[in-house]
């Protein structure tokens, strides 16, 4: 809170109380009940909220929430790191409740509870026979917060595994807690359509989103943020448009797939037929391209602005979305 947020009246006495030599004395006292009679409906916590700050104090980093409102320890960007088990957030306690129910030790000590995926898997380096009996995570790592380890001693003995994934968990850790803040999210207001004239560039996110005239995003986990919840629909445009980097000359396409894309970029980019919005300008149009997502799960949960991004990019094209398991989207 700044001082340009805060009414005059406010302002000059606490100028009165910050300047003794220039204006008359007044105790703190003084200061908070002449407060509580200009803004009667603000509690103690605001006012010295205010106080601290129009004296250019710094606040504590995590100073106590007012009742009912536990996500105003998250609001400042230097305090979102905290343990699942003492978060603030109701619902990142959940989860460490839930992770410390259902994961394993990935200690090499227990036994095997499953098969490995691959040779990175934690259960590759587990006996199948013999060993300790299987343990649930009860350990949160400083570094990282999450439950990962059955004890400390496992936790020490295990560290320079866990480092290779230290790094993201903390991560993972401050981004679900900013996304539980109640700040602003200006990145999640998603661009309109374009020119037809303008090209869109999938190099990387910060181009695409360039292109695409989005907000300019500055802060990398805002930016985490935001291409979190895009990462699905430019995903399947990225693969069909015509300006797709996946290419024969890179190895990621192979002549079979891009006679198959061949085909479908010819329907999702036709050419101008001349059509318009009146009855002179009704032409016969192709079908709505299908597009069904086998398992979907947080693509069920998306805003719909997010979705209608797949059809700012082929502005010519109709989509039927089948999310199998959850319901259907039309993008028209």
């Amino acid at each position: 809170m700044s001082s340009k947020y805060v009414c005059q009246r406010c302002l000059t006495a606490s100028r009165r109380q910050l300047n003794p030599s220039i204006l008359p004395r007044t105790t703190s006292q003084t200061w908070r009940s002449s407060f509580h009679r200009i803004h009667p409906s603000i509690s103690t916590y605001s006012s010295r909220r205010v106080q601290s700050t129009l004296s250019g104090a710094r606040s504590d980093p995590a100073p106590a929430a007012p009742t009912g409102d536990s996500s105003y320890l998250l609001r400042n960007p230097n305090n979102l790191f905290h343990p699942f088990s003492r978060s603030p957030s109701p619902d990142m306690r959940r989860r460490a409740a839930f992770i410390k129910q259902h994961a394993y030790c990935p200690h090499p000590s227990h036994s095997a509870t499953r098969g490995a995926f691959a040779p990175s898997d934690p259960e590759a380096k587990k006996p199948t026979t013999g060993g300790l009996p299987p343990a649930h995570v009860n350990f949160e790592c400083p570094d990282c917060g999450v439950p990962v380890y059955c004890c400390e001693e496992h936790w020490a003995d295990d560290y320079e595994s866990h480092l290779h994934i230290c790094d993201i968990l903390r991560e993972i850790n401050e981004d679900d807690h900013d996304l539980r803040s109640g700040r602003e999210f200006q990145e999640f207001e998603c661009a309109g359509p374009h020119l037809e004239e303008q090209q869109i560039n999938f190099e990387n996110w910060d181009v695409w989103l360039y292109t695409r005239e989005f907000r300019a995003i500055n802060d990398m986990r805002s930016l985490r943020q935001a291409t979190r919840m895009l990462t699905y629909p430019v995903t399947i445009g990225s693969v069909l448009h015509e300006s797709s980097p996946y290419t024969i000359r890179d190895g990621r396409l192979t002549p079979e797939g891009l006679k198959s894309f061949s085909a479908l970029r010819y329907s999702l980019h036709p050419p101008k037929s001349g059509a318009g919005k009146g009855i002179k300008g009704l032409r016969v149009s192709a079908p709505p391209m299908r597009i069904f997502c086998l398992g979907a799960r947080a693509e069920s949960s998306l805003p719909r602005d997010v979705w209608v991004q797949l059809w700012y990019m082929f502005p010519f094209a109709k989509f039927h979305l089948l999310l199998i398991g959850t319901f259907k989207i039309m993008v028209d």
